[in-house]
């Protein structure tokens, strides 16, 4: 199942829990418009990542629950405001790095084709970037060997991989305390 499949069942989800019953209770909800709400029920056109962070602000929960299945969409908590393309960038960065993929042709190779070396760079801009849609979102994970909604969830973890632990021999007054 794809994260677009997935993404309109949370909104369904969503509709069904605050009794939503029409594309515009929906669309006004979530303040998207209603030929929006139509395009992505028929799937014939997938949210923006700004979109999902949008919505995710208003109904107060993490973006990668949007398209995470049966994702805490309830969760109504106040974090501050859903970052995904930033989430995106550490992620792939952190991948690249882990599996030591240094270039721009080394790090497109990792997607099989699916992401050119272009493409790749165009979301790495400070200015004028672009951001992949759930589409090319689901083909690069798959490559990646991880679900989609990863790809934009942050690592709370305390291990990352530009951490560092400085290890240094005892000094002449550890070995006397022994």
């Amino acid at each position: 199942m794809g994260s677009l499949d997935i993404f309109v069942e949370n909104i369904n989800r969503l509709a069904a829990h605050y009794h939503l019953d029409t594309y515009a209770d929906i669309a006004q909800f979530l303040n998207v418009t209603e030929d929006s709400i139509k395009r992505w029920q028929s799937k014939t056109r997938c949210p923006s990542l700004k979109t999902i962070d949008q919505i995710g602000d208003r109904i107060g929960c993490q973006s990668y629950a949007l398209i995470q299945k049966n994702g805490k969409i309830f969760a109504g908590i106040d974090f501050g405001q859903n970052n995904s393309r930033e989430i995106l960038l550490r992620n792939l960065q952190e991948h690249f790095m882990r599996a030591g993929r240094f270039s721009w042709n080394d790090k497109a190779a990792l997607f099989y084709g699916f992401v050119s070396k272009d493409a790749l760079k165009s979301y790495f801009r400070e200015e004028n970037f672009k951001t992949p849609p759930l589409s090319k979102l689901d083909e690069m994970a798959e490559a990646l060997g991880k679900p989609t909604y990863e790809l934009i969830k942050e690592d709370k973890s305390d291990e990352k991989t530009d951490t560092c632990l400085l290890y240094t021999s005892p000094s002449p007054r550890d070995y006397a305390a022994s």
